[in-house]
């Protein structure tokens, strides 16, 4: 048996069993529904990457040092929406850098190797995934106002977590999911946090790490927001490779899922696959086609 996804509650989870980040399932927690569309988070911090890569070459001095807070060109929002090989998914502007050791604080977690996230989502999963405009905040250095950028995958916002606007300006609107602190702390997953070249105490499957949001801090152009570990609002700069990422996603709400949970407590997504039509005729395979059969 199925069912829609749309009839999960809000903080279910949910999983394509074939769709793996660092070799393990990607789990997605029911953030929030509309009428014809159901919005997905990880469940987990699934990576830690910067934001941005330092921009040798940018006029603006603070984004040639630290990278750059506007999302629409971020490597991060670049990563996030390619579905190409190792190395292939840089798509910036003249000035930006795919993320490399010597363009991310400390050496630590550059990406300029790896393939682009959706490289690693089954075809069905990626096919189904909805275009999605969402809207992004510009810091001073960037005009100010706001642009609406159409993406696939993508960084919530501090409005979208419950944290406010910035600069006088709603970036879309909160989810039922984040109601206060304690429901925007997040944990790495064990591999995130094996994987990380990055290291500290704190950072553990077992403890709350800090998540970047897709808004620029108020007036640099090089800061972006994230989440502390303790929930609230904070910021950094985009160059560093330390915080984590939890990419969302949507989904049409009639997508099926299993009736129930699987063992873990995830439902397990079903991709609607076209029944077999083939049948033998003296021993000859046949597959109806109306083309031969008539």
């Amino acid at each position: 048996m199925a069912r829609q996804i749309s009839t999960l509650p809000v903080g279910a989870i949910v999983k394509s069993v074939n769709t793996k980040y660092y070799n393990s399932v990607i789990r997605f927690i029911v953030g929030h529904k509309t009428a014809d569309r159901v919005k997905l988070i990880t469940e987990k911090i699934i990576t830690l990457k910067c934001f941005d890569g330092r921009e040798p070459g940018n006029y603006l001095s603070d984004r040639e040092k630290y990278g750059s807070s506007r999302y629409s060109y971020s490597n991060i929002g670049q990563w996030l929406n390619s579905a190409a090989g190792a190395g292939k998914w840089h798509s910036g502007t003249s000035a930006d850098r795919l993320p490399s050791e010597s363009l991310v604080y400390g050496g630590y977690n550059e990406y300029d190797a790896e393939a682009g996230f959706l490289y690693n989502f089954e075809e069905s999963f990626r096919d189904a995934i909805l275009d999605t405009t969402i809207r992004v905040v510009k810091s001073p250095p960037d005009g100010g106002g706001y642009e609406d950028i159409t993406r696939k995958v993508y960084l919530l916002s501090r409005t979208e977590v419950g944290l406010g606007i910035t600069n006088g300006i709603a970036e879309g609107s909160k989810w039922d999911l984040f109601s206060n602190d304690n429901s925007r702390k997040a944990y790495p997953t064990a591999e995130a946090v094996s994987r990380s070249e990055y290291t500290n105490s704190n950072l553990n499957a077992s403890s709350p790490w800090y998540w970047w949001l897709r808004a620029p801090s108020a007036s640099t152009s090089c800061n972006a927001r994230n989440v502390n570990t303790d929930g609230t609002l904070n910021y950094n700069s985009a160059y560093n490779g330390s915080r984590g990422v939890r990419p969302a996603l949507e989904l049409d709400s009639g997508i099926l899922v299993s009736d129930e949970p699987d063992t873990d407590g995830a439902y397990i997504i079903t991709w609607w696959t076209p029944p077999d039509m083939s049948f033998n005729i003296g021993g000859v395979k046949k597959v109806y086609d109306k083309g031969w059969c008539k």
